[in-house]
């Protein structure tokens, strides 16, 4: 006699629960990360360079002994007009790479880079800024432009209500009139597009050492109140503006500690050299110099 079966009725029920959900996942393939896109991804680095708003977080310090960054800084990849990729000296899955981006969100923010298309704006921001911190001086850059926003406007400028706007700043009947004669003559002869090889050496007196030295002229240099902080800012930023290839960054060698600051910076991150006030560049970037450096910017960042 023949049994009648249905070949369902041998399959073993499967059982719900909890431990065969487990084993249904252990039983597939593991999933295979991709280097070029999984890491972005995990770290939402895709919608930061999508919106450049992620903003940084630092709790980064600096082991003394080995020159090891610790902990950790949230990360955006900053597209500079410097670079045309926007991310230079990068490498898979580097250390120094991770430096490097770090050191890309902590570009020092100057009001001269902010106003270099203008050498007049430049020069009247240097002149406030000379021998007084940035917290008072560029707040008053900025009323002063209000009230007074071309060379022509300043020049005409009644030097008591002048006066009254920077009094706060001191030295202000000096700078007020250092201003308006400056505006006068921005008018009267305004400087041409820099060109280096036009230009010859000039006599210049620097304060560290009060003995003249040869010191490059540039467009600006027969204007009044143009020391060595208001040429080295010119060289440092306008420059660049009027041609995007300039390299004449590259020769100046400041003492305003700002200018340094930024031009250390500038180098690592655009040259990947360190690089000196009083030696230029010097090497390639190490880790250990990159990291002290990060470190140097979070602290200037913090106290200002």
């Amino acid at each position: 006699m023949h049994s009648i079966y249905n070949a369902s009725s041998l399959t073993t029920p499967k059982k719900k629960g909890k431990g065969n959900l487990k084993a249904q996942r252990q039983s597939r393939d593991p999933v295979v990360e991709s280097p070029y896109f999984s890491a972005s991804k995990r770290l939402g680095l895709n919608s930061a360079i999508e919106t450049d708003t992620m903003a940084p977080k630092h709790e980064t310090s600096l082991d003394e002994e080995t020159g090891e960054l610790t902990g950790h800084c949230s990360i955006f990849y900053p597209r500079y007009p410097e670079s045309s990729s926007g991310y230079p000296f990068i490498s898979k899955f580097s250390n120094t790479s991770t430096l490097i981006l770090q050191l890309g969100n902590l570009k020092p923010i100057l009001i001269q880079d902010r106003v270099a298309e203008d050498p007049w704006k430049l020069l009247v921001a240097v002149t406030l800024l000379n021998k007084t911190a940035g917290k008072l001086a560029i707040p008053t850059f900025w009323n002063i432009m209000a009230k007074w926003p071309t060379p022509l406007e300043l020049s005409q400028a009644h030097k008591e209500e002048l006066v009254s706007v920077i009094r706060h700043l001191g030295t202000q009947n000096i700078r007020a009139e250092r201003l308006i004669a400056l505006s006068r003559s921005y008018i009267q002869e305004p400087p041409s597009v820099y060109d280096p090889a036009l230009q010859g050496p000039q006599r210049f007196v620097l304060p560290q050492d009060e003995v003249p030295v040869r010191y490059p002229a540039t467009p600006i240099s027969h204007l009044p109140g143009t020391g060595q902080y208001a040429l080295d800012s010119y060289r440092v930023f306008c420059t660049v503006h009027d041609d995007p290839s300039s390299e004449e960054w590259k020769t100046v060698m400041p003492t305003d500690k700002e200018l340094i600051r930024y031009l250390k910076w500038k180098w690592a991150f655009i040259e990947n050299m360190e690089w000196s006030p009083t030696k230029g560049a010097i090497r390639t970037t190490t880790h250990r110099y990159l990291s002290k450096l990060i470190v140097e910017l979070q602290n200037n960042i913090t106290s200002s």
